[in-house]
């Protein structure tokens, strides 16, 4: 994106109060899309394929469309000093131990594919089967299927039916991972009874299976974002005349007008995120609709914000209630990790980068020379699925019916992913050490969370709470899950290799697995279903948006990321907040044309 292109606000919107000599036509357009981050990137381009409308994108953090940023393992480092993570404390777990888990989301034009570890999961059918069970029509695996496929241009499973060969948005698999106890971690799940399939993408894929991950990355093996994917710098020149891209700015709320019984979006107000300059207030005007793609953390952030929400805590907090929408914020869902740490040889380890200074120079120049090399791959490159029901005393699965492993049907999904990294996976530095970890993480959980206000102030972080542990029957599969890390890894030891304990749990009671769970836990930053898809605002299942992404009771408003997700999917959320958006960019269109 040339520096030519990146508006600031005063670029796109109208500063308030409103100068009469101002023209209205020159801040309005038809769509507004508040977030640029994983969806809004997509929803943005797929919108403005129509050279007869206009569309704002607004995005809170910057373009930082740097060469290092489209470096696989560099990006990935949320820590460094570079990085667009944008990072804050959830509030202290009550039901595990007080503590406080660090929050990260991606604060940058494409969002969290910025800086994640480029997976592409769609998860099996059943949890899209589930969606609809819930009463969403429309999103079944068949149904969602097509979007899936519209997107992706999968560089490995070329000839499968189910792949994308045509998007714009490459994954690959990398044929041989780069530690040597990648193999072996799958010999000994292997011998367990978890057998390896070549693509975990494909709808048949049994509900207990490992194999090598697909990570978003283009020819030139860089990350390939959704930013780079679906905006590309040329796509932007081309589309300058009506796609507006406004970075570094943050939406304060959406504009609400309330004649009669119907309210409806009709702009937005926006302000630069530099406080320096936040004493300038703008305003943009939509004709059609407002599109939320703000994040699980966000979207619900920008609504309560407007005066959509609970009412007490909108009350509470001092912010006028436009409509009562008592599930705005609550239902968050994450997948809980519990890593456990090895030390292994150096070598075998992603930080022989940190501690050999000559070793990270050659890495590079090799990256630079030929796209290859240590830099080139993500963090993690396999996993395995398992429904932990199914797993013997010994942490072995038996031969049972496949028809219990028909991953179609909503009951038999697997709820425990175990991933395996060649780094530190906890949230303290372990420094000059060869570092490997096994992280059992339950992918099913029954546990919820919410997202509140700190303050009426946008400009503060919400209150976050993850909710772990709500439900403890979260437990059974995540202790069924570090009882099977245990066993891998003393299989993996079995075959000679110098697996050394580092953070493990030293005994296997119930109640010791457990406390080492709460003490070692953390979050895998998939956060869903804050704004959950559903038919009403009440009753049984309170949501937030209906099958068709707009918000209950209120005309031309709707959101488009995960926190409109029903149920948290059993994979990492990349491919299916993809796949959410183009179909919303679909309904979009299709309603625009009925109007029209």
């Amino acid at each position: 994106m040339g520096k030519e292109h990146e508006l600031g606000p005063q670029n796109v919107g109208a500063a308030v109060p409103f100068n009469t000599q101002v023209f209205p036509e020159s801040y309005t357009y038809d769509y507004i899309i508040v977030g640029g981050g994983t969806a809004g990137c997509v929803l943005a381009s797929r919108l403005s394929e129509d050279p007869t409308v206009s569309v704002l994108l607004i995005e809170q953090g910057p373009v930082a469309d740097t060469w290092a940023s489209r470096v696989p393992a560099m990006s990935a480092n949320l820590y460094s000093t570079d990085s667009v993570a944008a990072q804050w404390w959830s509030l202290p777990l009550s039901h595990v131990n007080n503590r406080s888990l660090g929050l990260i989301r991606g604060e940058a034009l494409g969002g969290t594919s910025r800086i994640n570890s480029m997976l592409y999961t769609r998860g099996p059918p059943g949890d899209y089967n589930q969606w609809q069970a819930l009463g969403n029509d429309g999103w079944s695996y068949e149904d969602l299927q097509p979007y899936f496929i519209k997107s992706e241009n999968a560089r490995t499973h070329r000839e499968a039916k189910h792949r994308g060969k045509n998007g714009v948005w490459q994954n690959r698999q990398f044929g041989t991972p780069q530690y040597r106890s990648v193999f072996l971690v799958q010999r000994a799940l292997e011998d367990i009874g978890i057998c390896t399939y070549p693509d975990l993408n494909s709808p048949e894929m049994p509900s207990a299976a490992q194999g090598t991950l697909d990570v978003t990355q283009d020819d030139s093996y860089h990350r390939h974002s959704t930013n780079r994917a679906f905006l590309p710098p040329q796509l932007i020149r081309e589309r300058h005349d009506r796609l507006k891209i406004c970075a570094e700015t943050l939406v304060t709320r959406v504009a609400l007008c309330t004649e009669g019984d119907e309210v409806r979006a009709v702009g937005v107000h926006f302000e630069a995120t530099n406080p320096r300059k936040a004493w300038k207030r703008y305003f943009a005007k939509v004709r059609r609709e407002v599109v939320l793609c703000s994040g699980a953390l966000g979207s619900p952030q920008i609504l309560m914000c407007s005066g959509i929400g609970p009412k007490e805590h909108l009350s509470e907090k001092g912010v006028p209630v436009i409509r009562d929408v008592p599930a705005v914020g609550a239902y968050l869902q994450d997948h809980i990790g519990v890593p456990l740490t090895y030390e292994v040889p150096l070598s075998e380890s992603l930080h022989q980068l940190e501690a050999n200074p000559l070793k990270a120079l050659q890495e590079f120049i090799k990256y630079l020379l030929t796209g290859r090399g240590m830099l080139s791959h993500p963090f993690q490159e396999a996993s395995a699925f398992v429904p932990t029901w199914l797993l013997k005393d010994d942490c072995s699965l038996p031969i049972v019916d496949l028809r219990e492993l028909d991953a179609t049907v909503p009951e038999n999904r697997a709820d425990l992913e175990l991933m395996h990294l060649g780094n530190n996976c906890t949230d303290a530095d372990i420094p000059g050490k060869g570092l490997s970890t096994l992280l059992p993480t339950l992918i099913r959980p029954k546990s919820q969370g919410s997202v509140r206000l700190a303050t009426s102030n946008p400009r503060a972080r919400p209150d976050v709470d993850l909710g772990y542990f709500t439900d403890t029957e979260d437990y059974v599969p995540l202790r069924k899950g570090v009882r099977l890390a245990l066993r891998v890894a003393a299989d993996v030891r079995k075959q000679g290799y110098p697996l050394q304990d580092l953070i493990v749990p030293t005994g296997t009671s119930d109640e010791e697995i457990d406390q080492f769970i709460r003490t070692n836990l953390r979050t895998c930053f998939h956060y869903t279903s804050t704004c959950r898809m559903g038919a009403a605002v009440d009753g049984e299942r309170p949501s937030v948006v209906d099958t068709r992404l707009r918000v209950h009771g209120l005309k031309g408003l709707r959101v488009a990321d995960a926190s409109v997700f029903p149920e948290i999917v059993c994979a990492h959320t990349m491919a299916p907040v993809v796949m959410v958006a183009e179909k919303c960019a679909v309904m979009m269109k299709e309603e625009a044309q009925y109007i029209s």
